[in-house]
């Protein structure tokens, strides 16, 4: 009889510790950190919703056993689509289980030195039928619909001098003719008016509106090829 008690004692011990471990188990291995995310078959069972630890895993979570996990940040566009681009923000733009996506976006615009905005042209120059040989790929540049050139270039096309002072004031001239450019205001006098016009600086260089510069000396724009090429004739 005692035998038969102590059966059902040791039984009944048994069931007690068994049973809880039983009823919470479910399917899938657990990671390093003692957790793994629910299955299919946990989730319709009702054990667990997400991420989870087990057996006193690193989670430090409350009875239920699921636990957020920190979300690794994935950016598209990451890299500068050219080297001169600079970084504006990160756009949030979707997330699943593990990852947050976002799209980068850069600022790509070229500035001068006073922030205008401009893009390089590939244009040639002829004057009287010659090609000049410019100092730069993109000696013309583009701001708001007016082409400029660089202005030693442009003096060297038309046979003008170059000076600059003691305040860095650069004067391009021939006889009958002074165009002066002032360092500090970078506006154009012509024969010591204000023309109404003022170069736009690159690092430092003067780039003189085109057209205008043209008519200062006398010249007229006669034709511009499909091949960006510009030619004109001057009258001096």
């Amino acid at each position: 009889m005692r035998k038969v008690i102590s059966l059902i004692l040791t039984i009944g011990l048994l069931a007690v510790f068994i049973l809880p471990s039983i009823s919470t188990a479910h399917s899938g291995r657990t990671d390093s950190s003692g957790g793994h995310n629910c299955s299919e078959k946990s989730i319709a069972k009702g054990l667990c919703t997400g991420y989870h630890y087990h057996n006193g895993g690193s989670s430090g979570s409350s009875s239920s056993g699921s636990s957020s996990i920190t979300k690794e940040k994935i950016i598209n566009n990451e890299f500068p689509p050219e080297a001169h681009c600079t970084f504006v923000k990160d756009v949030y733009t979707d997330a699943d289980t593990y990852y947050k996506y976002y799209n980068r976006l850069w600022d790509c615009n070229l500035y001068s030195d006073e922030g205008t905005i401009y893009t390089n042209m590939d244009n040639g120059l002829i004057v009287n039928n010659k090609r000049q040989l410019l100092s730069y790929t993109n000696s013309f540049i583009a701001v708001k619909n007016q082409s400029y050139l660089y202005a030693r270039d442009y003096a060297k096309a038309f046979g003008l001098n170059i000076e600059v002072d003691k305040k860095n004031n650069l004067t391009l001239s021939k006889e009958g003719i002074s165009i002066k450019i002032d360092k500090e205001t970078n506006k154009i006098f012509l024969n010591g008016e204000y023309t109404n016009q003022k170069v736009v600086r690159l690092s430092g260089l003067s780039f003189i509106p085109f057209r205008y510069a043209v008519k200062w000396v006398g010249g007229k724009i006669t034709s511009i090829n499909y091949d960006l090429s510009v030619e004109y004739e001057s009258k001096n």
